[in-house]
């Protein structure tokens, strides 16, 4: 039988008096700061039981604590409750760091195949941190997960639009620029866009654990488990002087920042393309469950339906190749849960009324596609219609942005969030992040938001893709998001200089039936149904069933 909490922090802290440390520090993280860590690295999990992306445990003889942010609080309330860890809310409470220097005067632990240089710094500043040899949960976990050992696939460049060859050599040119011999690579986003390869070791991401050493001289090496690599992929990476080595061999110490983080950032033409393609695919998808949501018949719905059904036809559409994160499907008060994921225990049924907060997307052959419609399965209180029309007066005013190319995430935060604010409402995470092209779904280096730290102060890039997604959580009663998927493309050139805005990708239509009229000027009402125009005569064509057909041609009628 799995031992519970209590019995695993027990273990734990004899292990820690065993190795000498004061404080062990175990964060969501692998080797390679994956945003999905795989089965096997999910030891906070594991270890507090609080199952949400983000977070850092630290024990002590006599604490347990368990960090994360605002998306969640709600959760990690819920799932600490009964166990010896006390949550400590991120940018509330004290830093893990602070609470260190205050509170443990010895050796603070922690393993090395679970921590990054970036985080070191920021956890153990003024704190004395040792690695440690032995991994207590090969010890304790008894039914820890193996390696994943996914195969490796090449992604056509006709897809990718530029040849791993040729980005090697611009890799090679940056390190004579810069003066460097070599570079490792330890960020998988990076090693798969760069080699033009593609996996399956982490979960929603197609990505192959490993690490790449880029040298100047053009003789490479590539750190991964052999049996990940077939014999046309070994023939492949012959062809670009790559050398396969064993995963365990990779020297981490050369991990360095790279310019391969910004020009991933920016799509080639044959990307865009392929996020095109794949946003039309997605929204055929999208309406086909519309429609069958609004039509459902005596047959029960609930959470975990809405993500199986969904799922369901995606996987219909050419190329699909997996989701691209957890799909969120929170009804009602779980819609206030930012990040909620429907389990057995908490699945609910729906019912004709409230709303349905859905936040969803996949990877296809050729892109990746984020989406959150909000959905009114019934009449409306007052409070969620205003929140429903407030919240998509941001979405549309940030969607409808021109700026100047020096523009950043947090000049630009402040339009989606402006109607909101004048309401008297906020929300707690980001307004948009970066897509990856059939990478990961959440990709930097820039995002858009409030918070004034680097990835918010860096200006946007032409050919960026983002997301735009506003919302408003009241505990206990709804969350409403709207999401799209932008591009930022040139909006126009006059004697003032060049001018960008951002091109639509995703295609689904609003709700109408949640929004607000009175609250909508007419050039928002406007935007609405041009946007609705563009979702029916790009999507209209490719609905082969007349049933879909007609859904869509109401949904997409002028306000």
């Amino acid at each position: 039988m799995e031992k519970n909490i209590a019995e695993r922090v027990a273990q734990l802290r004899v292990w820690m008096k065993e190795q000498g440390v004061e404080a062990f520090v175990v964060p969501t993280m692998d080797a390679h700061n994956s945003e999905y860590v795989p089965a096997r690295w999910q030891c906070r999990q594991w270890l507090t039981g609080f199952t949400g992306s983000a977070g850092t445990a630290v024990l002590t003889a006599d604490e347990a604590l368990m960090w994360t942010d605002s998306r969640y609080w709600l959760q990690a309330e819920e799932q600490l409750n009964g166990t010896p860890f006390r949550l400590m809310r991120d940018g509330q409470d004290e830093t893990v760091n602070e609470w260190l220097r205050r509170h443990v005067q010895g050796r603070v632990g922690y393993l090395p195949d679970m921590m990054v240089e970036p985080l070191k710094e920021e956890l153990f500043t003024n704190v004395e941190a040792v690695a440690l040899d032995s991994d207590p949960f090969d010890l304790f976990w008894t039914d820890r997960p193996t390696f994943p050992l996914s195969i490796a696939e090449h992604m056509p460049d006709e897809l990718a639009g530029e040849t791993a060859a040729n980005k090697l050599k611009r890799l090679q040119d940056w390190l004579a620029e810069q003066g460097k011999e070599q570079v490792l690579l330890n960020d998988l986003s990076e090693i798969a866009w760069t080699l033009n390869l593609r996996g399956n070791d982490i979960p929603y991401n197609p990505y192959l654990i490993s690490f790449l050493l880029v040298r100047r001289d053009g003789q490479h090496t590539l750190y991964i488990h052999r049996e990940q690599v077939p014999a046309e992929i070994e023939t492949y990476l012959e062809g670009l002087n790559i050398c396969i080595k064993p995963y365990e061999e990779a020297p981490r110490e050369l991990e360095g920042d790279s310019p391969v983080t910004f020009w991933r950032a920016q799509k080639t033409e044959a990307e865009q393309a392929g996020f095109r393609e794949a946003h039309l695919r997605d929204g055929v998808a999208m309406v086909r469950f519309l429609r069958m949501l609004d039509e459902w018949g005596s047959e029960p719905w609930t959470e975990m339906r809405v993500d199986r059904e969904l799922t369901a036809l995606r996987a219909q559409q050419p190329g699909f190749c997996g989701l691209s994160f957890e799909t969120i499907a929170g009804y009602v008060h779980h819609g206030a849960i930012v990040h909620y994921e429907a389990t057995p225990e908490t699945d609910i049924p729906l019912e004709r009324k409230g709303l349905l907060l859905l936040d969803s997307g996949a990877h296809y052959d050729c892109g990746t596609t984020d989406i959150t419609r909000t959905i009114p399965l019934g009449p409306l209180t007052d409070e969620e219609r205003r929140a429903f029309t407030l919240v998509l007066k941001g979405h549309l005013q940030l969607q409808h942005a021109v700026f100047p190319p020096s523009t950043t995430g947090l000049q630009l935060d402040a339009l989606a969030r402006m109607p909101l604010w004048r309401a008297g409402y906020d929300y707690g995470h980001g307004t948009g992040h970066g897509v990856g092209h059939r990478l990961g779904v959440h990709e930097g280096p820039i995002q858009i938001r409030k918070n004034c730290r680097r990835d918010t102060t860096l200006p946007l890039m032409l050919g960026q893709t983002i997301t735009d997604e506003p919302g408003v959580y009241v505990e206990g009663k709804f969350g409403i998001r709207h999401e799209n998927t932008l591009l930022v493309v040139t909006a126009c050139e006059n004697s003032f200089g060049t001018f960008w805005t951002f091109e639509p990708l995703t295609r689904c239509p609003y709700d109408r039936r949640g929004i607000d009229m009175e609250l909508l000027t007419p050039e928002e009402s406007q935007w609405i149904d041009d946007y609705h125009a563009l979702v029916w005569n790009d999507l209209s064509p490719l609905l082969t069933d007349e049933a879909d057909k007609e859904w869509l041609r109401r949904a997409t009628l002028p306000l």
